[in-house]
């Protein structure tokens, strides 16, 4: 790993104090993450820092973005310039391993996440930092969108990271993110695991990278601070897919929620779980139906066809409420939409045999460990009498 670091500090070399830092790293992605930072360079937040790291990049990225900060040196006769730091990993290592190095080096007491492929909105920080005049506010997620779809496919995982409520929510998404920094100090995030690698060795980047942000958002719970959603922080995510790019994704992303659900010891897929009790229910159907006299076979199909109704509610709601589809979006992507979620299944159920058999099993944790050595939010009178700046 590389110690070369780019920087763009105040115009007499020194740099100033920030509040938040963004952290992101890059992959091979050298026209996307050069439109994410100059988003972020135009933040109406100022006081912020922007540290991008290229993770062993060897498409050009690099140069791209050495290039970029040559391009802004003249923001540093300005005192409201929002700095840019650029860090090189001399070989790819993973985005986890990427962000934590961005932590270490950042200077805010807030740390924001994006990715490379998201374009941020001018007011995305502004918004995002808002909540944490509330000293027990430990981390805020805001709003991801997908942007237009080109294809069935793309339409079927639009939404898929979007939390549209505000107010305090179940979990968090790393690609629009804010994390009090003395927390993420305390609670690395996730190195262990691995990248999705294509045939040449190279990260997957049709695969989203699960960051195990499951882990962080329980540790932030078991430690009492307060997880919000803020929808007006905005990010565009701009990830195209195709047929073979969603269901890899359904595949890999059903495995890593069957090590996720092992690890933390937490209880049954919501979205899975309608799922694969109509399969058994249609299965022990089957098999009745060689046992019961043939006037009573076609009242058998009753159950697995009612059954079936519980899947189709959960997924529509998920599609229409959370996800933001509308009813013909919906109609449009159900052909996908049902092979994506089948698949899932038989990647989680594929996972949990794999677990079973004592392949690549996961360390399991206990939540009330996670919590252990992070910062505790100050009392309701502490933040009272004493709130955070």
């Amino acid at each position: 790993m590389s110690d070369e670091i780019a920087k763009q500090g105040s115009h007499d070399g020194s740099l100033k104090p920030v509040r938040v830092s963004v952290v992101v790293p890059v992959y091979r992605r050298s026209t996307k993450a050069i439109a994410c930072v100059q988003s972020l360079l135009r933040q109406s937040l100022r006081d912020a820092e922007v540290i991008v790291i290229d993770d062993g990049s060897h498409d050009g990225t690099r140069e791209a973005l050495e290039l970029l900060a040559l391009s802004i040196a003249d923001a540093t006769r300005r005192e409201d310039h929002i700095s840019l730091t650029i860090l090189h990993n001399e070989q790819n290592v993973g985005a986890n391993i990427s962000r934590n190095r961005g932590i270490r080096a950042a200077r805010g007491s807030l740390i924001a996440f994006t990715d490379s492929d998201c374009v941020a909105d001018p007011r995305w920080l502004e918004e995002l930092v808002q909540p944490f005049i509330a000293s027990n506010v430990g981390a805020v997620t805001g709003l991801v969108e997908d942007r237009a779809s080109h294809n069935m496919w793309e339409l079927a995982f639009r939404g898929t990271h979007r939390l549209p409520h505000a107010g305090p929510v179940g979990r968090i998404v790393i690609g629009n993110l804010c994390v009090r920094r003395k927390i993420l100090l305390a609670h690395c995030l996730d190195e262990s695991r691995p990248t999705r690698r294509t045939q040449d060795g190279t990260p997957d980047l049709t695969v989203s990278a699960r960051s195990d942000e499951e882990g962080l958002n329980l540790a932030l719970r078991a430690a009492g601070w307060t997880v919000l959603a803020q929808p007006t922080a905005r990010v565009d995510h701009d990830h195209t897919y195709s047929r073979q790019a969603l269901l890899k994704q359904a595949w890999f992303g059903g495995m890593s929620a069957c090590d996720i659900v092992w690890k933390y010891r937490l209880g049954p897929r919501k979205d899975l779980g309608p799922i694969l009790l109509f399969h058994v229910a249609l299965w022990l159907s089957v098999f009745a139906m060689l046992l019961v006299p043939s006037d009573w076979r076609a009242w058998i199909l009753v159950v697995p066809a009612l059954i079936a109704c519980l899947p189709i509610a959960a997924i529509s709601y998920n599609e229409l409420w959370n996800k933001g589809k509308t009813p013909l979006e919906l109609l449009c992507a159900a052909p996908a939409l049902t092979v994506y979620y089948h698949i899932r299944l038989a990647g989680y159920l594929m996972r949990r045999i794999e677990i079973a058999r004592h392949i690549r099993r996961p360390e399991r944790v206990d939540i009330a460990q996670l919590a252990e050595n992070l910062p505790r939010p100050p009392s309701r009178r502490c933040a009272q009498e004493c709130p955070e700046p």
